[in-house]
């Protein structure tokens, strides 16, 4: 007698559990409730007669069977999405892309017309996002991000190296004495970034400066870091990527960029399958794109 599959939603939200090894982030994926996910998987296991996770206080883990058996749906989920997104794509190729913030402001954007006309037949989305992005759950056909590999189920292609390079607001350098005097660093404003609190710390360490003792700012993110030195103080920015703001006058870069950093600029999609129409396209182009900025 032929044994019944799972329900494809039960796989689905086992899938989304394994990658993130978070009921509560799956849930907000599939945007359904932690308990609901919680619920899917225990039904799926009964089903299976096979224990997938380790339920500990504040995480999970995969057990062994868990670790197999996503290894072995994976590639038949993502077929189904490919024959689904094939079957009611449009005649022209849909390209959907999420791309960090300073990449998509500095590199895609401004080129997207010219992409456009050198590929007409690519319907290129664009969607800028600093957390890494899910590509298995066929949202996105690639992603554009900074790190360093591997990503369990992804494939990768570096597109660029990059460093980090000191952007203080306009006229800091002379009231600060910063030109070829980088320990004045430690009396200058520091905009930090919640989510990387430690970025200003390993970078006084590095050039083994003293600790800095002026005013410090605060917010969310790189994004808004990098705005803040226009105004505020001093911030970090990923170089080459983002020396237009200095090219434009918007800021100043008292000092030379340090780097390259150990992770990079990467392209990113899911492994063992095809790029869609256009995927090649686009990361050849902007490949190109990155190698034109400044060295």
């Amino acid at each position: 007698m032929r044994r019944p599959l799972p329900n494809l939603n039960l796989l689905v939200t086992f899938e989304a559990a394994a990658q993130q090894l978070s009921f509560k982030q799956a849930a907000q994926e599939l945007h359904v409730t932690p308990s609901a996910v919680s619920q899917q998987i225990q039904q799926l296991e009964d089903s299976l007669g096979v224990k997938l996770f380790e339920r500990h206080n504040r995480s999970l883990t995969l057990t062994q069977e868990g670790q197999d058996y996503l290894g072995q749906i994976r590639s038949h989920l993502n077929g189904l999405r490919r024959a689904t997104r094939a079957l009611t794509a449009p005649r022209h190729d849909r390209l959907r892309v999420s791309v960090m913030p300073p990449v998509a402001a500095r590199v895609v954007l401004p080129g997207m017309e010219a992409f456009r006309a050198r590929h007409p037949d690519v319907e290129l989305e664009v969607e800028t996002n600093l957390a890494n992005v899910d590509l298995n759950n066929g949202a996105f056909d690639l992603a554009i991000r900074y790190g360093q590999p591997p990503w369990p189920g992804l494939s990768h292609e570096k597109l660029a190296d990059v460093m980090i390079q000191v952007f203080t607001p306009n006229g800091f350098s002379e009231r600060f004495g910063l030109q070829g005097n980088v320990q004045a660093m430690s009396q200058v404003p520091l905009v930090h970034m919640t989510g990387r609190p430690e970025a200003w710390q390993q970078w006084f360490e590095k050039l083994a400066l003293p600790a800095p003792s002026g005013p410090n700012y605060y917010v969310d993110d790189y994004p808004a870091a990098v705005q803040a030195a226009e105004t505020l103080g001093a911030a970090l920015a990923i170089y080459p990527v983002e020396y237009s703001l200095v090219q434009s006058g918007r800021v100043e870069a008292p000092f030379p960029p340090i780097g390259p950093l150990d992770g990079a600029i990467y392209a990113v999609y899911p492994e063992n399958t095809d790029l869609p129409g256009g995927g090649r396209a686009f990361i050849d182009w902007l490949r190109g794109r990155l190698a034109e900025l400044p060295d």
